[in-house]
């Protein structure tokens, strides 16, 4: 039992989801129309002419094959050829091609490629991967595999273990990077004392004397003439003391 309403009551009020309200132990409408008991669903199967199910598994149809389809076919330009002969005749830019090919017409029929039929060329060849050779059921019954597995592993064993008994001396200690380095005699390093940049010795800037032979005739001079001189090095008056 629906509650009253109040006002008018429009016929949008069944089709707005908004304004419908739900009767006392049902669900909401949502306010579709729903066709009438007559209305069926779905596609109606009067466009099968063939039969349907019962026809196709009684009878086998085949569809005719149309044999003059080839000239029907719609005429492809063959560009290679067109452009070869344009060649020939001295035409190379795109204009002339374009009406070369519409003064020869230009719609020439591609023939279609020849294919060659695919056989073997030795008859006797099988094409694909070659089935492995089938295991003895004696074998595989007997677990022959799996002794020779076995006897594989300890075979491998007895060799690893032998090896490393070779390798591994008793009473000889092998030698480490430690060892090694204590033994070994480390080479001299010739370390230069340090000096300031200001101290080192630098080429002089200025030469002032011709050669080499002048330079020395003038400190010889010096020398001889710093006995009657005062200061630092005899640079300095003339003692006449």
């Amino acid at each position: 039992m629906s509650s009253p309403r109040v006002g008018v009551v429009r016929d949008t009020m069944l089709t707005n989801p908004l304004l419908i309200k739900a009767s006392l132990g049902q669900t909401r409408s949502r306010g579709l129309s729903v066709p009438g008991p007559d209305f069926i669903f779905g596609t109606s199967s009067g466009s099968n002419r063939d039969g349907g199910v019962a026809e196709v598994l009684s009878s086998w149809r085949v569809q005719s094959r149309q044999e003059h389809s080839a000239p029907h076919r719609p005429l492809i330009p063959d560009f290679v050829s067109l452009n070869r002969d344009a060649v020939k005749s001295g035409l190379v830019t795109s204009k002339e091609l374009s009406q070369y090919r519409a003064q020869m017409g230009g719609a020439k029929l591609n023939p279609a490629p020849k294919l060659a039929p695919r056989c073997p060329a030795v008859p006797d060849i099988t094409f694909g991967v070659t089935n492995r050779v089938s295991s003895p059921l004696w074998d595989i019954l007997s677990h022959q595999y799996a002794r020779r597995w076995l006897d594989e592993q300890r075979s491998r064993n007895q060799t690893s273990n032998h090896k490393q008994l070779q390798r591994i001396k008793p009473g000889c200690i092998p030698d480490t990077r430690t060892s090694l380095l204590r033994r070994s005699t480390a080479l001299p390093q010739i370390q230069t004392p340090f000096k300031l940049r200001c101290y080192t010795q630098v080429a002089p800037a200025l030469n002032t004397f011709r050669d080499e032979e002048a330079r020395l005739r003038a400190f010889r001079a010096q020398q001889s003439d710093c006995v009657s001189r005062r200061g630092h090095r005899g640079l300095g008056t003339y003692s006449l003391d």
